[in-house]
């Protein structure tokens, strides 16, 4: 490439370039669109009735069905599911309901720790913020009682 080419390519990226840097002044980053923060100590969600099935069986086709990779012990295993009567899979359907209700009652339970510990952690904002309100309350008294003074001392030395 020539360099009077080259010149018209650089000019076109300074003005782009310009462009830029006066928008990014502009720019006014999003608040708020973090990711949502998930709780290490929530339950995990029930598997589903397939699922247990699956952990069940998976070993059984692995045994007879040697050398099958992931994807078609999975297929497998979907094939079998879809071709059991529905009263073979009511006890893992069954298994899947308990443990539901079971997680559904963990999760309330645990909302509620949250809430509580939020409703704490505010509380306890709130005081700190009411804590650094009077002791900056005090400094001005102590500044203004200190003012005062002087000016009253100020005052008595012109009187005499």
């Amino acid at each position: 490439m020539s360099a009077k080419e080259k010149g018209k390519f650089e000019d076109m990226a300074k003005v782009d370039k310009a462009q830029y840097e006066r928008k990014l002044k502009t720019y006014i980053s999003p608040k708020g669109e973090t990711k949502k923060f998930k709780n290490p100590s929530a339950p995990k969600r029930p598997p589903w009735a397939f699922s247990l099935f699956s952990s069940e069986y998976r070993q059984k086709i692995k045994g007879v069905h040697l050398g099958l990779s992931i994807g078609d012990v999975a297929k497998k295993l979907g094939e079998i599911w879809n071709n059991t009567v529905a009263d073979d899979k009511q006890p893992y359907e069954k298994k899947a309901a308990r443990l539901k209700e079971k997680y559904e009652k963990d999760i309330a339970a645990c909302e509620l720790k949250e809430s509580l510990l939020q409703q704490k952690r505010k509380l306890s904002r709130l005081k700190r913020a009411r804590k650094r309100r009077r002791r900056r309350e005090t400094r001005k008294m102590k500044k203004m009682r200190k003012k005062r003074k002087l000016e009253d001392e100020d005052e008595d030395n012109d009187d005499e």
